[in-house]
């Protein structure tokens, strides 16, 4: 069968194998195993649904998956038994149905399986045929992740040439870092004060100019974090009166440590790893 695969794709060509333009394309929708996602176009930004509200997505994530509407070019047909449907991951069940439209209106369907033995192309079947073709390109990497996979995982954004202090308290740390012109002044709760070493002041600056948080707690997560109490705070206060705060609030002990973090609405909690708050988050001597 993989012999075959590469035989279709060098033998014969299927170019624009759906037929859409896909600057027509305004509203894209993946279903699998009974998961419905769905991204509107509004403006020249892609969204994504995620619990009823649409966020702008990941930049890159989901324009790729729109071009397939005039890009996909497939080979041969591989298989056209029903009973290989599921072989190839392009079944009802199991296989992607991407759906492409314009204003509520279906311009196209086509159902993507897994990805072939080069992993460089992917099975694909349109609903109403019976015939597997081989695409080329793996659309895998587009698929099979939830809603939240493809927002934009921005949750703060800080010019940091207008921040006049920064906080940070847990319980091994309290302290605070103030500009004095062209030098950062470190003034512990406890200590004597010290100039920040300027380096290590633009590498943390690097860290807060865009706080990214990685994952949203999965459905079943039960657990109500306390960000009144929070492990670690964070509080920036800016030249024009204004503040931004940070609240980690660890998630649990466990080897791959994480914590969880509120967007600036306070209305979603998200998860940031390890690396987010040790990168960010320095003992004064570090800083020195």
């Amino acid at each position: 069968m993989y012999q075959s695969e590469k035989q279709s794709l060098s033998e014969k060509e299927i170019g624009n194998f759906l037929a859409v333009d896909s600057g027509m394309v305004n509203k894209i929708s993946i279903r699998r195993l009974g998961t419905v996602v769905e991204f509107q176009k509004v403006g020249e930004d892609w969204n994504v649904g995620d619990r009823g509200k649409l966020y702008l997505t990941e930049k890159g994530a989901v324009q790729p998956l729109a071009d397939l509407a005039h890009m996909m070019s497939v080979g041969e047909i591989i298989s056209s038994n029903p009973d290989k449907q599921m072989l190839f991951q392009v079944d009802t069940i199991t296989g992607n149905r991407v759906t492409f439209y314009r204003d509520g209106n279906e311009l196209a369907s086509i159902i993507i399986g897994k990805a072939g033995a080069d992993n460089q192309s992917t099975y694909v079947r349109k609903p109403e045929s019976k015939d597997v073709y081989v695409a080329k390109g793996n659309f895998v990497r587009f698929l099979n992740r939830p809603a939240s996979g493809y927002r934009d995982k921005t949750l703060l954004t800080i010019d940091t040439t207008q921040i006049a202090t920064i906080s940070f308290k847990s319980k091994d740390i309290d302290y605070r870092i103030g500009r004095q012109d062209s030098l950062w002044r470190i003034v512990p709760a406890k200590g004597e004060p010290a100039n920040a070493n300027p380096q290590k002041m633009s590498n943390l600056l690097r860290q807060l100019a865009q706080i990214r948080w990685n994952n949203s707690p999965p459905p079943g997560d039960t657990a109500r974090p306390n960000f009144l109490q929070p492990t670690v705070a964070v509080d920036i206060s800016m030249l024009d009166g204004s503040t931004r705060s940070l609240r980690f609030v660890e998630q649990g002990a466990s080897e791959n440590k994480s914590y969880y973090i509120q967007s600036p609405s306070g209305d979603e909690t998200f998860i940031v790893y390890e690396y987010v708050v040790t990168n960010l988050v320095k003992k004064p001597d570090e800083l020195k």
